[in-house]
């Protein structure tokens, strides 16, 4: 056994707490005498046998190999954290905590229609997705949703058999199955995603690393369909820069296998959990810097949540025009590296999709959150209450809006890089600001997501399309670092990007 590997643990040396995000450091500095911590520890190349001894002896445990982005998760004791912080391979502590999902009128406010229906505006792409495979990292999909199944029941069988909507499954809540078995939805929502893309649960970080590491591996298995998308509706709260944040190298490493990936920007965008009177943010106080991991992250496409407008009598106005921030959107900038996010807002609010039948959703929220079945079918006697459909809310709904505006982009045209597409979801997005005329780049990043725009864009992206930084003027406003601006000019944001007063706001504190 190593010295010091038993009893009280060591005074916290600097170079070992340097190594640690927020949460881990915070535990370091508190010296726990008792307990356990999960953490993911990124490692100076491949974790040797040796190493992984000398953790053992320590008493630290690794739960998972996460070669995607050079760690493994691990469950150690906390009075062990410094000791292990110091080992000379260990490079970076990070917590494994738990991302959630990010859930709290689809087609008609993006104008998705326009993708598929020939129409006298010369909107006719006729475009359905069909050939572009997207990977749904999330609590799983019910293969019962006859929306998802095949139309073809195998006789004497009581449910359809998955059909070509559904290529591939795989868990890895426990011990991952075998490619291909069937999982289920027992949270409801990774049906609801799937649903709006193709028609979550939680967990800690390494599950869902995981989980991109078997879309990475896997995503030319089917050579028609490929992966070329992945959602992901989830996150956590930033506790480090994205450079070190595991979850988002991971994205990262999907992105460079040339992946899209969207990710939803978050529902913190409230201040507080009351409605404050007077306040911004129709009275909820507007909460800057709200993104969560891994949407903070400069590689992926960022998503915040629009919904409809109420009319005078309270029901609901269907002219797009008049579409508006959701209040619980996440605004930028992040955490820590102050990265300009959201990249673009989709509509997230009220959504009609798939409901996994007696789910952890559907039992949670199904006196508020039902829909009558006379929403999408003519009932004749009376009006039941739909067992296929749910509504929920969140950015957890607009990103998938915006991860099925990309899969048409790429049925279009296959050879469109990751980055292009980003670009020209930005470039294509209707520019908003606020009811007096005041843009907020913080709020509604490059507009509101245009899919016939997008589609009759031409841009190309020579550079990566990274989301670029803020800096914060002695004013208390921010300017964009333009040398970040990939795609060469303000053209994305318009002139907004200064119209925020951050003088009053936490960004990149507690």
């Amino acid at each position: 056994m190593l010295a010091g590997a038993a009893g009280a643990a060591p005074a916290v040396s600097a170079p070992a707490s340097a190594k640690a995000d927020r949460s881990v450091a915070r535990t370091l500095a508190a010296r726990p005498a008792l307990g356990w911590s999960s953490v993911i520890l990124k490692t100076a190349g491949t974790l040797t046998p040796t190493q992984e001894l000398r953790l053992r002896a320590l008493g630290a445990d690794v739960t998972r190999r996460l070669p995607l982005i050079g760690s493994v998760a691990a469950r150690v004791p906390s009075r062990h954290l410094a000791q292990i912080a110091a080992l000379p391979f260990v490079t970076r502590l990070s917590l494994d905590g738990m991302v959630r999902k990010s859930d709290d009128f689809t087609v008609a406010s993006s104008e998705a229609a326009g993708a598929y229906a020939a129409g006298p505006d010369g909107s006719q792409y006729l475009l359905t997705g069909q050939g572009v495979t997207v990977a749904v990292v999330d609590s799983g999909i019910s293969l019962r949703s006859k929306d998802l199944a095949s139309a073809n029941a195998v006789a004497g069988q009581a449910e359809p058999t998955r059909g070509p909507r559904i290529l591939g499954s795989v868990s890895f809540v426990t011990t991952p199955t075998t490619k291909g078995l069937p999982t289920d939805d027992p949270c409801g929502h990774g049906t609801h995603i799937a649903g709006i893309i193709g028609g979550n649960g939680q967990a800690d970080v390494s599950t869902v690393v995981s989980g991109l590491q078997w879309v990475v591996t896997h995503q030319n298995d089917n050579p028609s369909a490929p992966i070329r998308v992945v959602n992901l509706s989830l996150g956590h709260p930033i506790g480090e820069s994205y450079t070190t944040d595991p979850l988002c190298q991971a994205v990262e490493a999907v992105y460079k296998a040339g992946i899209v990936v969207v990710c939803a920007a978050g529902n913190e965008g409230r201040v507080g959990a009351v409605n404050l009177a007077g306040a911004s943010n129709e009275g909820w106080g507007t909460a800057y810097g709200s993104i969560q991991s891994p949407a903070n992250d400069p590689y992926v496409i960022t998503v915040g949540a629009a919904k409809r407008a109420l009319n005078a009598d309270g029901t609901a106005d269907t002219i797009r025009a008049h579409d508006k921030i959701a209040t619980y959107s996440s605004r930028g900038p992040s955490r820590v590296d102050l990265i300009l996010k959201p990249d673009l807002v989709a509509p997230g609010n009220k959504v009609i999709s798939l409901s996994s039948n007696n789910s952890m959703l559907d039992d949670f929220a199904g006196g508020t959150n039902t829909i009558a079945q006379s929403v999408y079918q003519t009932v004749k006697k009376d009006d039941p209450i739909s067992k296929d459909y749910f509504r929920l809310s969140g950015t957890s709904m607009a990103a998938p809006v915006v991860a099925g505006a990309a899969a048409l982009m790429l049925q279009a045209n296959p050879n469109l890089s990751p980055d292009t597409i980003k670009a020209r979801l930005m470039l294509a997005a209707d520019k908003w600001a606020t009811s007096d005329g005041v843009g907020d780049a913080l709020t509604y990043g490059a507009g509101y997501l245009n899919v016939p725009a997008a589609l009759a864009s031409t841009v190309t992206a020579s550079l990566p399309a990274i989301s670029p930084a803020l800096m914060v003027n002695d004013d208390g406003t921010v300017s964009l670092v333009m040398n970040r601006a990939a795609w060469g000019s303000r053209a994305a944001w318009g002139s907004s990007t200064n119209a925020v007063d951050l003088t009053s706001t936490t960004i990149g504190g507690e």
